[in-house]
């Protein structure tokens, strides 16, 4: 038997240039929390977007007609709708005011991701453009600063089709088992599983979002100790469906 912890790290407000990984070393240094071979480090995907500088201002977009049109279904600002719509590889339905699309990355989601919490006044941000690039980046630093074998996720708040409430989920990964395939494995009767797939990824991400938050806390990092992965090392894209495996379209 382990057990889990999750620990909060605050940070300053986050502006376009700024280096998340030096941010987050600083903040580890000014605290008593010492980093450990295992540790997971879950972080908002809206402050590595701040900081790449995707943080649009609205009223600088210039929404086509096709923009407009979706506004005046939703209710929703014209200029949000543009920056929705260029973030959208396709547009799966438009429903309850929502815009369900698939993005350019691949996710299906609401409103293509495009958030306006936690953002300066009439402003929204995007995703990262490559949020695995991202992880990477961030984690070889904080390799560096801490020498101990650590992985880092990027999460961001997602719905889902059948349930209400949002929950965190990965969209960018850095050596971690995003996937555990449990096939084969025997259960507690000697039953052999034949098709149980765990997205571990997600469930680290909606266990962070516990003291990450998602008003004001001023928590966009949170840290998993004691977590054992139990699979290899894999991509964020073994996440995803391919479009013919999709339940729900």
């Amino acid at each position: 038997m382990h057990h889990i912890e999750i620990i909060p790290l605050e940070l300053p407000i986050i502006k376009r240039g700024d280096d998340i990984a030096d941010l987050i070393i600083d903040s580890i240094r000014k605290t008593t929390i010492h980093i450990s071979d295992g540790d997971i480090i879950v972080i908002a995907h809206t402050i590595i977007s701040r900081a790449e500088g995707l943080e649009f201002y609205l009223p600088s977009l210039n929404p086509s007609p096709f923009a407009e049109m979706i506004a005046r279904r939703t209710g929703k600002d014209p200029s949000l709708v543009e920056l929705i719509l260029s973030e959208a590889s396709k547009i799966l339905k438009v429903k309850n005011n929502i815009i369900i699309t698939k993005t350019k990355h691949g996710w299906i989601c609401a409103n293509s991701a495009v958030d306006q919490s936690n953002t300066q006044p009439n402003c929204a941000v995007t995703l990262p453009v490559d949020s695995s690039k991202s992880a990477t980046l961030i984690g070889k630093k904080l390799f560096e600063a801490f020498q101990k074998n650590l992985s880092l996720l990027i999460a961001d708040t997602h719905g889902r089709a059948l349930r209400r409430g949002a929950i965190n989920v990965a969209i960018g990964s850095y050596n971690f088992s995003v996937i555990d395939d449990a096939k084969g494995r025997e259960d507690i009767f000697g039953f052999k599983l034949k098709s149980t797939v765990v997205a571990l990824a997600d469930e680290v991400c909606s266990a962070a979002e516990l003291v990450m938050g998602q008003a004001g806390e001023m928590i966009p990092v949170a840290i998993i100790r004691g977590f054992k992965q139990r699979s290899i090392v894999s991509d964020i894209e073994e996440l995803q469906f391919e479009d013919g495996r999709r339940l729900f379209q």
